[in-house]
């Protein structure tokens, strides 16, 4: 039951977030007005133009009236062949042709079996209804050596369009909510990735600082007034669009706590929380124990300065190899072309 509401919970909460997309719910309501255009043309346009079967009292098709000589139509059939004791039944798509697109047609036959017979006479009907040059198309009772056969009109109905358009629909809703998860990993990864490149000389700062005397809300004031005066030099006072997530951030919640309010060890502990990066995460702890118990906060951040270099030290190298990895591409492309053209002048020679 518990499991049940989490899942109530997380898709309520997915719904939320969907709806405060601004940008996703525009994509949404694009593809549902294109969907329901299409929906609307289909139900304008009808079903395609033919003519009329005519029956008799019994429901036997005796007669096709053509809607226009024209126009090809198309009629279903379903043709029950008698031949003494037994009886035949076929379905038929007799495909009337235009009176301008007539043409006559013959059937070749040889000796062949009384199945084979049967289908040879009932194309050879069929090709004359096809291309008849008449308003009213009867249909022949029996076959030219005198088999009888009954038409029975048959109404297909093609449903493939409705199962089609919303299995379309769903598809790009599904791909529009999947490129929004994968957008938000996106960001994620860039906010962690500026976390972790600001983080050792956010530390380092703060264990110069704090060893050189400083408290804690001084020396964050301190720096996040540096980060406030180099995102404002590099971006002309447009701190939103530079600058690094990391540094924005800390002169963000700094500035909402002017007043102090708040402890500044609880407003980093909030951001590492926030973010879940397990590096800034141990930096908060240090800064909390600092602030309840009065721990040594100078070697933690002494250690974990050193630790968080070393770490950094080693994505670089690793960043490293990987740009000589993607330059291996490129440079196979160069060695073909080398050998190309090297060989060019030979080949056209011989």
């Amino acid at each position: 039951m518990e499991t049940v509401r989490n899942i109530k919970k997380r898709i309520e909460g997915e719904i939320v977030k969907i709806r405060a997309d601004k940008e996703m719910m525009s994509r949404i309501y694009l593809v549902t007005l294109g969907t329901a255009l299409i929906i609307l043309a289909l139900a304008i346009k009808g079903p395609e133009q033919r003519g009329s079967v005519i029956t008799d009292g019994g429901g036997r098709a005796i007669e096709i009236e053509r809607y226009s000589l024209g126009t090809n139509e198309i009629y279903d059939f379903e043709v029950a062949i008698k031949e003494g004791s037994e009886t035949l039944v076929k379905e038929i798509r007799l495909k009337v042709q235009a009176v301008s697109e007539a043409s006559d047609s013959s059937l070749l036959g040889a000796e062949m079996s009384r199945d084979a017979e049967i289908d040879a006479a009932l194309d050879s009907a069929i090709s004359d209804i096809e291309y008849s040059k008449s308003r009213k198309i009867s249909l022949p009772t029996e076959l030219d050596d005198g088999t009888e056969i009954v038409w029975t009109p048959l109404i297909k109905k093609d449903y493939s369009a409705l199962i089609l358009i919303p299995a379309i629909y769903i598809g790009l809703l599904v791909l529009i909510i999947r490129s929004r998860g994968e957008k938000e990993e996106a960001e994620e990864r860039v906010r962690r990735q500026s976390i972790l490149r600001g983080l050792p000389r956010f530390c380092n700062q703060l264990f110069l600082m704090m060893n050189a005397g400083m408290i804690l809300s001084d020396a964050f004031d301190r720096i996040t007034s540096a980060y406030s005066l180099g995102i404002e030099t590099e971006g002309e006072g447009n701190s939103d669009k530079c600058g690094n997530y990391f540094e924005r951030e800390l002169v963000m919640i700094n500035m909402k706590n002017r007043d102090k309010r708040e402890s500044t060890a609880g407003i980093i502990n909030e951001f590492a929380v926030k973010n879940d990066v397990k590096e800034m995460i141990r930096i908060a702890t240090i800064l909390k124990e600092n602030e309840k118990r009065g721990s040594d906060v100078i070697e933690s951040l002494s250690r974990e300065s050193r630790y968080l270099w070393d770490e950094r030290k080693t994505v670089a190298r690793e960043k490293g190899k990987m740009i000589d990895t993607k330059m291996s591409y490129p440079l196979g492309i160069l060695l073909i072309l080398l050998i190309v053209i090297t060989m060019a002048p030979a080949m056209l020679s011989m």
